[in-house]
């Protein structure tokens, strides 16, 4: 039987394991092929400091993030909803995307 289980949720895109370069501290974030690994490094503000890789362990996006969308404190893994077109979506209809680097 848990054998079965084990394959349901492989099947469903349960939680894949941690790639080489995926650091321990980096949660899986987000469901099914969809979900990320997430490392958040704190915030000031509406600017949070990410690094997202994909299940195979590529990284996507890391530098600091700007939110649209409600005031968080703190960035939880279950909030996640997907990686879409580089920027973060959580399930409250928050986006969190990346900062544009300051001009010279």
């Amino acid at each position: 039987m848990t054998i079965i289980l084990a394959g349901i949720l492989a099947g469903c895109g349960g939680v894949p394991s941690r790639p080489a370069g995926v650091p321990a501290e980096a949660a899986w974030s987000g469901e099914g092929s969809r979900g990320v690994f997430l490392k958040v490094d704190g915030h000031q503000g509406t600017l949070w400091r990410l690094a997202v890789w994909d299940r195979q362990g590529r990284l996507l996006g890391s530098g600091a993030f700007r939110l649209r969308g409600f005031a968080k404190a703190k960035i939880m893994p279950e909030e996640v909803l997907a990686w879409e077109n580089g920027a973060l979506h959580l399930k409250d209809g928050t986006w969190l995307v990346p900062e544009a680097p300051a001009a010279p």
